[in-house]
């Protein structure tokens, strides 16, 4: 069950990483996102248009009013309004 969110869209700058045949991608978005803190980790709720390569992305970056987030995606799920669901796991 969700601790907290943040319901309230703003724009954030996400920098994840991508695996692939040839190697690891550095890639770079901004996009409208809604902050959930759920123990022991936080969910990430992009509204669209969201880059698709976010699907498969291994590692992410973010900062949410002035805190720094990083960790690794569990789960990313696109909903059916269109939305997608990154579950974080934060590292240090």
């Amino acid at each position: 069950m969700p601790d907290a969110t943040d319901a309230t869209l703003q724009p954030v700058n996400i920098e994840y990483l991508q695996d692939t045949l040839f190697g690891v991608n550095t890639l770079a978005s901004e996009c409208m996102a809604q902050l959930v803190r759920a123990a022991p980790g936080v969910q990430l709720r992009l509204a669209p248009p969201w880059p698709a390569q976010l699907l498969k992305a291994h590692r992410i970056s973010f900062e949410w009013n002035g805190q720094a987030y990083r960790g690794v995606v569990q789960a990313a799920e696109s909903l059916t309004n269109g939305d997608l669901l990154l579950d974080i796991e934060p590292q240090p």
